[in-house]
């Protein structure tokens, strides 16, 4: 459930969007923009946006704005940080392409690999934690599993 959770996505392709969709081009090269999206989808910065955004919880979905967004902390990284957590990303992807697959087929696997999907962004968020030091007890307030 992502309800109340900042949702982020990643395309390669060339799309025109409303000016209700926010999008995000990276001006560094160093950073992975797949690093990014993992940090913007993990529980602590979703946790974080509602705790600065007087809007965020307005409907069932976040409002997000621009100017909230530009004060979001999204930490350095070494490239071998970046590297994991970018894989976990791709792995993520590829299972969300199978599952939609999966669930539109009626297919008898559509649950393995949602619990899959689950594990992964699980996975994401215990490395998302490490990267901003999170203690114990801070993890349990953002609701990540001490």
């Amino acid at each position: 459930n992502r309800q109340f959770r900042l949702q982020s996505s990643y395309t390669s392709e060339t799309m025109i969007t409303t000016d209700n969709v926010l999008n995000i081009v990276p001006k560094h090269e160093t950073v992975n923009v797949l690093y990014v999206l993992a940090v913007l989808n993990s529980k602590l910065i979703s946790w974080f946006y509602s705790s600065i955004s007087m809007i965020a919880q307005k409907d069932d979905f976040p409002q997000v704005h621009l100017s909230a967004l530009k004060n979001l902390p999204i930490p350095s990284a070494d490239k071998n940080q970046q590297d994991i957590l970018v894989a976990l990303v791709e792995k993520m992807l590829t299972r969300k392409q199978a599952h939609t697959a999966a669930v539109a087929a009626l297919a008898d696997d559509r649950d393995e690999i949602g619990q899959e999907i689950e594990q992964i962004d699980a996975q994401i968020d215990a490395l998302v934690f490490d990267l901003y030091s999170l203690t114990e007890a801070e993890r349990a307030l953002v609701g990540g599993k001490p």
